[in-house]
């Protein structure tokens, strides 16, 4: 069983380029919504998020949300909002929800790379599933139980390729 160290950790996702998409090997990014894109309790990320966004799809990168939250009006407003085919209860580190998304994109797992601000989700599951996994700061760090789960995760949170 893999462990869920992250291919590439970076401070958000605005650090993450094309130039640095291309040097892993991917074309498309599976992004996690809370704690990644945006906080937990917003609405819309800020505009330098979004700008990210609109530069990577300018940039040919194929984005697509994969999110473990229940709440499907919620993801369905935000996707429809930025445009980007997406995916709910995607139950990560399961495999079933990057399957899942990796049929509807028309991609191998190589080819992809999860985003996200969890180890025990995102990487986990991007690990099991073979793709790379670009772990973020969290936008979360207000919730109860971030300092619990930061240091449950603290052992996985380097670079390993």
């Amino acid at each position: 069983m893999p462990l869920p160290y992250p291919h590439v950790f970076l401070p958000d996702v605005t650090h993450i380029t094309p130039e640095l998409l291309e040097k892993l090997g991917v074309s498309g990014l599976l992004l996690d919504i809370d704690g990644t894109l945006m906080q937990t309790r917003d609405a819309m990320p800020e505009q330098a998020v979004l700008d990210w966004m609109e530069h990577m799809k300018n940039s040919g990168i194929i984005l697509y949300i994969l999110s473990n939250n229940k709440h499907f009006h919620r993801v369905k407003a935000f996707s429809e909002k930025v445009g980007l085919p997406w995916q709910h209860l995607a139950k990560k580190p399961g495999l079933k929800g990057f399957r899942e998304a990796a049929e509807r994109l028309g991609m191998k797992p190589e080819q992809l790379a999860m985003v996200g601000d969890q180890t025990f989700t995102d990487m986990w599951g991007a690990r099991r599933f073979g793709c790379k996994g670009i772990l973020v700061d969290s936008t979360d760090t207000y919730l109860w139980y971030f300092w619990p789960r930061r240091l449950a995760e603290l052992p996985f949170r380097k670079e390993r390729p």
